[in-house]
C-alpha cells in the first residue's frame, strides 16, 4: 500500500482514434522512487465515464495532458488538470522517456504488477526510426507526461488531515 503522504499526479494521452490512456503515479521524495499504480485504456468511450474515472482515483490529483479540447472538456466535468500541457516534442519526449528508463534501471521506478495493459505496452515499445513512439503505446506517453510533470505532484487530503476525528463526507 502507498502511503497517503506520497505526492501523486496521472498522466493522461488522447489518441488520434480517440481513444485514451491513463496512468497514475506516486513519488516518495525521500527515497525519489515513483511508483506506478494504477493505469487504463479507454477505447470509444464517454466523456462523462473518462471523467468520472479519474476523478474516482482522487479529486486532488492533478492530470498531465497535451490535447487541449480534451483537458477543457475534463475540466469542465471537475478533473483536477493541470494548468498547462507538457511538452510533447520529439526532444521532451526523448528526454523524459530517458528518465523513466534510467529510473526502472536503478530500481526507482516501481509498477504494479496487476497492470497488466501497461505491461503489454511497455514489451512492445520499440522506437520507431529513431524516435520514441508518441501515438501508438497510449499507457507509455501518459507515463511519459505524469514523469514529467512530477513536480507538481499533490498530496491527498487525508494525509495531510491526520487526527481529525470527524468523519469524512462528501458534499454533492
Amino acid at each position: 500500500m502507498i502511503p497517503d503522504d506520497w505526492p501523486r499526479v496521472a498522466g493522461l494521452h488522447v489518441r488520434q482514434d480517440g481513444d485514451v490512456g491513463c496512468v497514475w503515479l506516486a513519488h516518495d521524495k525521500d527515497r525519489d522512487l515513483v511508483h506506478l499504480y494504477d493505469a487504463c485504456k479507454f477505447e470509444r468511450e464517454v466523456l462523462a465515464v473518462i471523467a468520472d474515472a479519474l476523478n474516482a482515483r482522487g479529486r486532488f490529483i492533478p492530470v498531465a495532458w497535451t490535447h487541449k479540447e480534451m483537458a477543457d472538456a475534463l475540466l469542465d466535468r471537475g478533473v483536477n488538470m493541470l494548468p498547462e500541457s507538457c511538452d510533447d516534442s520529439d526532444a521532451a519526449a526523448e528526454i523524459a522517456s530517458r528518465d523513466v528508463w534510467s529510473r526502472m534501471r536503478t530500481k526507482r521506478f516501481k509498477v504494479e504488477r496487476a497492470l497488466q495493459d501497461w505491461a503489454g505496452e511497455f514489451e512492445t515499445y520499440n522506437r520507431e526510426s529513431q524516435k520514441v513512439p508518441r501515438d501508438t503505446h497510449p499507457l507509455m506517453s501518459a507515463t511519459r507526461y505524469a514523469v514529467q510533470m512530477l513536480p507538481w505532484a499533490r498530496r491527498s487530503v487525508r494525509g495531510v488531515r491526520q487526527g481529525v476525528n470527524y468523519p469524512q463526507v462528501a458534499i454533492i
